[in-house]
């Protein structure tokens, strides 16, 4: 288990080395300027995207968590 920010992510995805990714997203708004979950240069089509599964979904607190699994093979 890793909890990371947008760079580590970016890397830890580019090389398959996370197969599961716990979210928890916060009911506040940050605007444009928030960091993104994952730091990803060079994605610049959609060809080029990585796709995620959405497993699970839950609310804790006033928090909700989502639980992604991305296939790796």
């Amino acid at each position: 288990m890793v909890e990371a920010g947008s760079t580590l992510n970016g890397s830890l995805l580019r090389e398959k080395l996370i197969d599961e990714w716990i979210v928890y997203l916060a009911p506040c708004i940050l605007g444009d300027q928030g960091r993104g979950l994952f730091h990803l240069p060079g994605i610049e089509r959609m060809a080029d995207r990585f796709e995620l599964t959405l497993k699970e979904v839950r609310q804790v607190g006033k928090d909700v968590r989502m639980r992604f699994r991305k296939d790796l093979n």
